[in-house]
């Protein structure tokens, strides 16, 4: 039905679930979990220079997969840890911004949670992982977040 009616949603859905690898369910789980979808962002509207442009779309598009592979939910202490990865990592003011200014909104069990365990760890991970946005992660569906890791030089937080 899908394939002779791409219109039907749901049937869309069931036969890529049914036809999906493990790995990419594994992701879309994930992902689910957080409530969001890499095109879930809104198109970057106040950058003239294109390839400022596309970095800027691509980091969006991209940010929920950082997350993914940092094993970090979206909650404030998470987004903040993901924020000083991408600060450090990409360069981005925003990033550096909202990491500064969110660590210093957290309550005090989730800063010191952070600055005793978080931001070591995230820092460590940022100096020696790949750099993020330069990955084709469409290149990597088949592959699970472990071996994704791996191979990206990223280590979960214990």
């Amino acid at each position: 039905m899908a394939i002779t009616d791409p219109r039907r949603g749901d049937m869309v859905a069931a036969m890529g679930e049914a036809t999906a690898l493990e790995s990419v369910l594994e992701n879309i789980r994930f992902l689910a979990g957080l409530k969001t979808s890499p095109d879930a962002r809104p198109p970057v509207k106040y950058v003239q220079n294109e390839r400022h442009l596309y970095v800027m779309q691509r980091y969006r598009e991209t940010h929920d997969f950082n997350h993914v592979l940092l094993e970090m939910p979206t909650h404030m202490l998470g987004e903040v840890t993901v924020k000083y990865f991408e600060g450090i990592q990409f360069g981005l003011p925003m990033c550096i911004t909202a990491g500064i200014f969110g660590a210093a909104r957290l309550r005090t069990k989730h800063r010191h949670q952070f600055l005793t365990r978080n931001l070591p760890w995230i820092v460590e991970q940022a100096q020696r992982a790949r750099f993020f946005l330069a990955v084709d992660w469409e290149n990597h569906w088949e592959e699970t977040i472990p071996e994704l890791q791996e191979r990206l030089g990223v280590t979960a937080l214990k």
